[in-house]
Order: C-alpha cells, then sequence, then structure tokens
C-alpha cells in the first residue's frame, strides 16, 4: 500500500510539472517550480524591462564612512514624498560581474524593477543599490558539509553602514527594511542577515551560496530563497542543505524556497515579471 503511494504520489509530482505547475514537497515552504515561459523569453522581457528604466531614475551617489573608504551607489526614491509618512528601505545587492566602481554596473533587473512605473506607485521605497569595489562575499569548498560555503566581506561591513547612516538621515521605516540579492549578492543576502539579524525584515536570495557559521541568527528573519537546480556556476547543493539546516531549527514558517526546475544560473523570470518579489516583501515588518 505504502509503496503504490509513493508511486502514485512521484507521477502525480511528473504530470503536475509537466502541466507548468508548482509543487509542494511536504516540507513546508519548499516548492519545485516548473519554468512557464522560455529561456528566451524571460531574457527579452528582461531586456525590455532594463531598457525601458533610464539609469538616471536612479540618483548617483557615494558614501563615506569615518576610515576614508567609500561606497558607490544608486538610490531610487519613492516618487512623491507625503508629510510625516515612512518608507521601506531596499537595499539591492550586485552579483561579481558587477564590481567595480562606475555606479552604473549595479543597475540589474532587482533594482530596475523598483522603477517601473506600476511597481513604484504600488510600492514606494527607497531603493539602495550600492557597488561593491570587490567581492562582497568569497567562496570556499567545506569539506565537512561537502558543499561550498561563503564568508562575507569587508564591502558589505560598509553597505551595511551606509544602511544604518539612510536610517537616521531619510524617513525610512525601521520596520521595513528589506535585502535582495543575486549570486554574490544572494551570497551576501545570507550574510548580511547573519551579520545583522535585528535590521532586515525579510530577505531574497536567488542562486547564492550561503555562510552556514551563524544559522541561528537567520532563524527569525523571513526568507526567500530561490534556485535553479541546473545551476552550475553556484549549485544548489549549498541552498539545499541551508534548508534543510533551518527545517532541522524549527524555522520553516520562516523560510520560502523554491528549486526551479532546469534553470541555470539566472534571476526566475517570476521574481520580475510582475509585483511578486516585492509584494512578499512588503508583508513583513519587524516587531517594535
Amino acid at each position: 500500500m505504502m509503496r503504490s503511494f509513493i508511486l502514485y504520489r512521484m507521477l502525480l509530482v511528473m504530470v503536475l510539472l509537466q502541466m507548468g505547475c508548482s509543487v509542494f514537497t511536504g516540507d513546508k515552504g519548499y516548492f519545485i517550480i516548473h519554468q512557464q515561459v522560455s529561456k528566451d523569453s524571460a531574457v527579452l522581457l528582461k531586456n525590455s524591462i532594463n531598457g525601458s528604466v533610464s539609469n538616471d531614475v536612479f540618483q548617483p551617489l557615494v558614501y563615506k564612512e569615518a576610515g576614508n573608504s567609500s561606497l558607490p551607489y544608486r538610490m531610487l526614491a519613492p516618487e512623491t514624498l507625503s508629510g510625516k509618512q515612512r518608507y521601506p528601505l531596499v537595499l539591492v545587492l550586485h552579483g561579481s560581474g558587477a564590481v567595480g566602481t562606475d555606479n552604473v554596473a549595479q543597475l540589474g533587473i532587482l533594482a530596475k524593477l523598483w522603477a517601473q512605473p506600476g511597481i513604484r506607485a504600488k510600492y514606494p521605497a527607497y531603493v539602495v543599490a550600492p557597488q561593491f569595489p570587490q567581492r562582497s562575499s568569497s567562496y570556499v569548498m567545506d569539506k565537512n558539509l561537502g558543499v561550498l560555503v561563503s564568508s562575507p566581506g569587508a564591502c558589505l561591513t560598509t553597505a551595511l553602514q551606509l544602511v544604518d547612516s539612510l536610517k537616521k538621515a531619510l524617513p525610512v521605516d525601521e520596520r521595513k527594511i528589506y535585502v535582495v540579492g543575486f549570486s554574490m549578492g544572494a551570497s551576501s543576502v545570507i550574510n548580511a542577515v547573519s551579520m545583522r539579524p535585528g535590521l532586515f525584515a525579510a530577505g531574497v536570495a536567488v542562486s547564492g551560496i550561503p555562510s552556514f557559521t551563524q544559522l541561528d541568527n537567520l532563524k527569525n528573519t523571513p526568507l526567500w530563497i530561490v534556485h535553479g537546480n541546473a545551476d552550475t556556476e553556484n549549485p544548489m547543493a549549498s541552498d539545499s542543505l541551508l534548508h534543510q539546516q533551518l527545517h532541522a531549527k524549527h524555522a520553516d514558517h520562516q523560510l520560502k524556497y523554491w528549486e526551479v526546475v532546469n534553470l541555470d544560473h539566472s534571476i526566475y523570470n517570476e521574481l520580475y515579471s510582475g509585483d511578486a518579489l516585492p509584494k512578499w516583501l512588503f508583508k513583513h515588518g519587524r516587531k517594535r
């Protein structure tokens, strides 16, 4: 009887995937997602959004800390500021391909999606996109765990100091500070939450390599982790292990995990084709 049930469940999963459905795996918050558009269509959509949003919408700025080191960043402010209202702040962390100092390359789809007229009107926020002059997180193979693990770079600390300074200078709702990132930036999302567990209300990490050194610091922050199971650049095994270890710590209620079938090292199109990402983030807020 049990064998028949398992066989039935496997067949059901296969059918649902072929239909383009998401499949709940039985672990709370873990879903297997089947891509509903082709890779070419996703690239066209991403390029269309990136091309429709001018870099000039994001104000070029430079943060200078006390030690004279600096961090270039771009900022998108709410289109209109209303009286004494305070607004969410979204920290967008780029991948390794945008490392540099031109203060432009970091403006990828995870930043520009917020500047689309419909999103900007519905989800007003300060969107802050720093550009790191070197890696914000680095990877090594952990022989004991059998997966790649990450550790934060010094410039990630500077980015967190930037957030602290903006909290004081702008009408920021400190209950609604979020962090999102892709690839190296996703790794830095996990590292940032680990380093400052009381700072962020939620985080979205896409195709990153996590750290496992401070798991208790992740337990109380809602995380949405998205990873393609065909990713060979940042293999999904690291994020899968993170899910397992947080599951063992009974942190499932804070964790949303999407395994995207046949997705390579890319940002899943559902994260920028509509308002799924800002909608999920804005549901979360830290208690006072």
